[in-house]
């Protein structure tokens, strides 16, 4: 019975810090595949065209991530004020 405290317990925290959680975890896909695209060292117009296609979807995921996180945080809210 002890476990399932302490699992709830951390379900809890999870919940009260899952915007920071998402938030964090945009920003670094965002970092991380930024840098991976734009190490590239090929010039063509065609591969210039496929990174920002790729840095586009990056942010899309990114945004996706953190508004999650957000609502998350805000369902959480909600319902501990009722």
């Amino acid at each position: 019975m002890e476990a399932l405290t302490r699992l709830n317990a951390v379900v809890s925290l999870l919940q009260q810090n899952a915007a920071k959680i998402g938030i964090t975890a945009a920003g670094l896909f965002v970092a991380i595949y930024s840098v991976a695209i734009m190490i590239s060292s090929d010039t063509s117009p065609g591969a210039r065209t496929e990174r920002w296609a790729l840095l586009r979807r990056v942010f899309i995921c990114a945004a996706i991530i953190a508004a999650t996180g957000a609502f998350v945080q805000f369902a959480t809210g909600l319902g501990n004020m009722l």
